[in-house]
C-alpha cells in the first residue's frame, strides 16, 4: 500500500533549485546486442545525452571502427545526435549492432 502525503510550506525561504552542473537528470540502462555475436553489453545513460557516446564507448571497448558499424533501435537506423528521450527508450531497451561489410567480389575457382 502506497501512501501519498502532500505538505503546504508557509516559509519565506526560497527553495534551493539544483545547480546546473547536477545530475539530475533521469538515467536509464540500454542493452547493446550484437547481431554477429548475440553479445549484450549494458550502459546505464542520461535521457538527454547524444548517443554518440554510448557508439564511441561501445566501438571503444570492442575495437571497432564507429564507420563500420550501425546501431539500430526498432528497425531504424540511430544517428549520433539521437537522444534515448527523443527516441522515447525505456529501461532495458535493446539496440542492435550490426556490421557492415563490404567487398566480395565476383568468385573464381
Amino acid at each position: 500500500m502506497v501512501t501519498s502525503l502532500t505538505t503546504t510550506s508557509t516559509s519565506s525561504v526560497p527553495k534551493k533549485s539544483p545547480s546546473p552542473g547536477s545530475s539530475s537528470q533521469k538515467k536509464i540502462v540500454i542493452k547493446v546486442k550484437s547481431q554477429q555475436d548475440g553479445g549484450e553489453d549494458l550502459y546505464k545513460f542520461g535521457e538527454n545525452v547524444p548517443l554518440k557516446k554510448l557508439m564511441n564507448a561501445y566501438c571503444v571497448k570492442k575495437k571497432l571502427d564507429l564507420s563500420t558499424v550501425r546501431f539500430i533501435f526498432k528497425k531504424r537506423g540511430l544517428k549520433p545526435q539521437n537522444t534515448p528521450a527523443q527516441l522515447k527508450m525505456e529501461d532495458n531497451d535493446i539496440i542492435d549492432v550490426v556490421t557492415e561489410q563490404d567487398g566480395g567480389g565476383p568468385y573464381t575457382a
